[in-house]
This record gives C-alpha cells, structure tokens and sequence, in this order.
C-alpha cells in the first residue's frame, strides 16, 4: 500500500525565515522526518539545505558561518533597511522612499546583482539536480513576464533557489529560458500549492509573514503608503489561500523581526522551537486521524 506522506510548506519573509531551523530541530528531535518539503524565499534555501541531508545543527552553524562571510558584509543589508513592509513588493516600495535609493531606482533594475545572490546560494547549498536530493522537495518562483508561478521540481537546485530568492526591486530577477523570475512570495508566500504537486497528504505550513496591522487614514500620508499598504492587503489574502490549502499551521512568533536582520539567527531559530514544541504531538494526533480516514476510504474505494 502507498506511504501516507507528511510534508512542510517552508513559507518566505526574509529573516523570519531562519525560525524554519528551529521547526525542522524539533521535528528532527521527535523523529518525525518529513516525507517532502517545499520552500519560497528563505524557506527555499532552509528546506533545500535540509532535503539535502544536512541536520539543523549543521545549517545552524552554516549560517552562523555566513554572518562572518565577506559575502555577507558585501551585501551591505543595512542600506536596505527602509520602513517594514508585510510583502516583498512593498518592502522595496518602502526602501525606495529613501532618497538615494530612489534616484538610483531610475537607473537600476536591481540594488542587487544576481551573481551576489548566486554566491549567496553557493555558500549554502550544494551544485545538484533536484533528483539527488535525499528528500523530494519543491521550490517557487514566479514568472514576471507571464504573471505565473514556476514550480521546480527538477533541473539545477542552485538555479532554482537563487530564482525564488530574488526579491523584486532589490535584487535582479532570474532570465530562464523565455522566463523573467522573481521571488516565489510574490505568489505563494507558504508554497502549500508546491507541497501539494510533490503529492504531499499531510500538508504542514509554517508561515513567518505578519498580518497586517489596521492602519488608520491619518497614517496614510503619501501615495507610497497607499501603495505599499494596498500590496500589503493583496499578499495577505493570496498567503490566507495558501494556508487554507494546509492540514495544519504552525506561525512562530517573529513578527519583531524585520526582514533583513539575519543576526538575530538563533532568536529566530529559537520562536521556531517553541511554536513546534506547543504543537507537536497534536500534529502527530492530527496526522493519524487524517491517516486513518485515508486508509479507510481507500479501501472501500476498491
């Protein structure tokens, strides 16, 4: 009889995304491996590490390596710490309301070379076909050309990654073939939809976006405000469809977090920790019901 699968959706938001290592910690502890993953963003690069056999102790580590990086201290990531923004489009409206960024925005397609964000993913990652990998995984991209999500399944690991972490606005988008790639979060926040395709049956999503907060007409007071706000409000309710596709949500508390602080690695991992921790063994209650539904419908199916 076919395996019942249990998978994580590893959802985008920058450094928020390193709470992904303290799920898969506690996942790993309680010796519940997931079947499949799937990533956007941050989670890209997390879940292609861990698919590819590295324990969490080791991507903790790699990524503490990196904060000491010269290739960390190249990208300069504090000239991009604009005003906080629920998606990634409206992070870089946010940060081109600095002045210098802004005239350059007429200039530039990116503030960030893709050869950066190559070497970034180098640094983590394996050069492997996805069919190497130790646990099926899928990542997302979207495809600005077309106005359509990309989901890799297959092909260069290192490309596909590189494609869903580049943020528009910030960093150069990915041409493949006929495609213009962007940031999987532009579409699928909590790729949900990809674990699905990898045929995924027990779909864990962990979203580390932030809702939105009510923001009255008095704060509104440019048009990039309403602009960033109104693409807040879009990336939302397309992240709200998402989750809806999931059997179970797990949302670490980092909505302190801005985007670009990735020294703040072990807070992270540790909010990831606790939030697995409050709901492991309810997500082990949860899967075997729905596997016990499974089974028996199945079943009477033949």
């Amino acid at each position: 009889m076919k395996k019942y699968t249990i998978g994580l959706a590893l959802g985008g938001g920058g450094a928020r995304g390193l709470a992904h290592i303290g799920v898969l910690k506690i996942f790993e502890e309680a010796g519940i491996i997931p079947d499949m993953l799937s990533g956007t963003s941050m989670g890209a690069l997390i879940g292609s590490m861990f698919a590819s056999g590295m324990k969490t102790n080791e991507i903790e580590k790699r990524c503490t390596d990196f904060l000491n990086s010269s290739i960390y201290k190249d990208l300069k990531f504090e000239h991009y710490s604009g005003e906080e923004s629920e998606n990634w489009l409206g992070k870089a409206i946010a940060r081109l309301k600095q002045k210098a960024l802004y005239y350059l925005s007429d200039l530039k397609i990116a503030f960030i070379e893709k050869s950066s964000v190559e070497s970034i993913v180098s640094y983590f990652i394996p050069d492997i076909e996805f069919g190497k990998l130790k646990i099926p995984f899928a990542c997302v991209a979207v495809d600005i050309a077309k106005g359509e999500e990309v989901i890799f399944k297959t092909g260069s690991l290192r490309q596909a990654v590189v494609s869903s972490m580049s943020i528009p606005g910030i960093m150069q988008p990915v041409k493949m073939d006929d495609k213009v790639l962007v940031d999987g979060g532009v579409l699928q926040m909590v790729p949900v939809t990809a674990l699905r395709a990898l045929g995924c049956e027990f779909a864990i999503a962990v979203d580390v976006s932030t809702k939105p907060d009510i923001m009255p007409y008095e704060k509104l007071t440019s048009a990039f405000e309403v602009s960033k706000r109104s693409s807040d409000i879009v990336y939302y309710k397309l992240d709200r469809e998402q989750l809806a596709n999931a059997d179970y949500v797990l949302s670490p508390a980092v909505k302190s977090i801005k985007w670009f602080e990735i020294k703040r690695l072990k807070e992270c991992a540790l909010l990831g920790e606790n939030e697995t921790l409050k709901h492991i063994n309810n997500i082990r209650i949860k899967s075997k019901k729905k596997q016990r539904a499974s089974f028996v419908r199945r079943l009477f199916a033949k």
